[in-house]
């Protein structure tokens, strides 16, 4: 496993690197400057080409993580060779702010404040997510709401531990894809989301008044989702005996044989809620909206016609992706804040 950790200057890349024990680091700045020792100096060309000659060498070694830059202010650094190289993306993401107080202290990264930090930022997790939709590859975006940055990163060495040892959305699509290509009967597959979909609230905060602050950043990875799933586990209750939360009737009334659910909800929840209603779902720590993306792309390379269902930013790419996408809105008739300013072409409300 070759997993690649990208972040702004002053992000703090180094530091949890310098802490990892568990897999091989590579220093990538120094191989670069012994590649090309005028590194710092010479031009694009010069330096992509460094680039591509580190990813050449490094390709043949199995596992390893290593230190990534995807741009430089307006100038795109990450090239093909780097994508080939890494069958993991982690993005630590440092608020703006704390970015700029950074750099405003640091001699060598002072250079880049005269850049958006923001859209700086912004654009690179939008590209490195955009090139990992498209090649099938993990990618998590590492945040620490509502700090904004980490003073402890054990949480971050925990998770990326977790990597190393199997953790993975596209692992857990293909599972899903699957179990779901055995039990369907048609050519058209129905995919819901849980919470606030098929229900009209969410399932969690009803039964036992579960609030997070996880999805503040917005960026719904399976981060964000491990993070949840650590959470939940100090929850205990009794058997649920009566249905704990209210049905969307107008999202229900769609659930056919080939329906099924994808949730990040709690499990012992949505195992009541997957019986009564008779149809099979699908959760894990790993169910994020990465997740539900490639189980909408792979039953399609299947051949199958999907048909998607979601509310949030944690749908948003099924529901893209699908044949026929349905975005639910909330019962007055708005739509969930965490997909402000997104495409909602093709989309039809529920």
């Amino acid at each position: 496993m070759r997993i690649g950790l990208y972040g702004m200057p002053t992000a703090g890349k180094s530091y949890i690197l310098d802490k990892i024990d568990f897999i091989k680091v590579v220093a990538g700045s120094k191989m670069l400057h012994k590649i090309c020792p005028n590194f710092e100096s010479g031009n694009e060309e010069v330096k992509n080409r460094a680039r591509r000659k580190l990813a050449e060498q490094l390709i043949s070694t199995e596992t390893f993580i290593m230190d990534g830059h995807y741009s430089f202010g307006d100038e795109i650094s990450f090239t093909e060779s780097d994508g080939r190289l890494y069958d993991v993306f982690l993005y630590l993401y440092i608020s703006p702010e704390v970015l700029r107080k950074r750099m405003e202290t640091s001699e060598r990264n002072r250079r880049y404040l005269s850049f958006d930090l923001e859209a700086w930022q912004k654009s690179e997790i939008e590209g490195l997510r955009i090139y990992c939709h498209q090649n099938n590859k993990d990618f998590y975006v590492l945040d620490n709401p509502t700090e904004n940055q980490f003073e402890d990163v054990t949480i971050v060495i925990d998770f990326i531990r977790a990597v190393v040892n199997g953790y993975s959305c596209v692992s857990l699509a293909d599972k899903c894809v699957k179990d779901i290509l055995l039990k369907s009967k048609s050519d058209v597959v129905t995919l819901m989301d849980g919470d606030k979909t098929i229900t009209v609230e969410d399932s969690s905060n009803k039964v036992f008044g579960y609030i997070t602050h996880l999805y503040d950043g917005n960026f719904y990875t399976g981060y964000q989702s491990w993070k949840q799933s650590k959470e939940f586990e100090q929850y205990c209750f009794d058997d649920l005996t009566q249905m704990p939360v209210s049905l969307n009737k107008k999202v229900c009334k769609e659930i056919d044989g080939d329906t099924y659910i994808l949730t990040s909800g709690h499990e012992r929840i949505w195992d009541y809620i997957s019986k009564r209603l008779g149809v099979p779902y699908y959760f894990g720590a790993e169910m994020s909206a990465e997740t539900k993306l490639y189980v909408t792309k792979k039953l399609q390379k299947t051949g199958k016609r999907v048909i998607a269902y979601g509310d949030s930013m944690n749908d948003y790419y099924m529901i893209k992706q699908a044949d026929e996408g349905f975005l639910v809105t909330k019962k007055d008739s708005s739509i969930s804040r965490s997909l402000k300013g997104k495409d909602m072409e093709g989309l039809k409300l529920v």
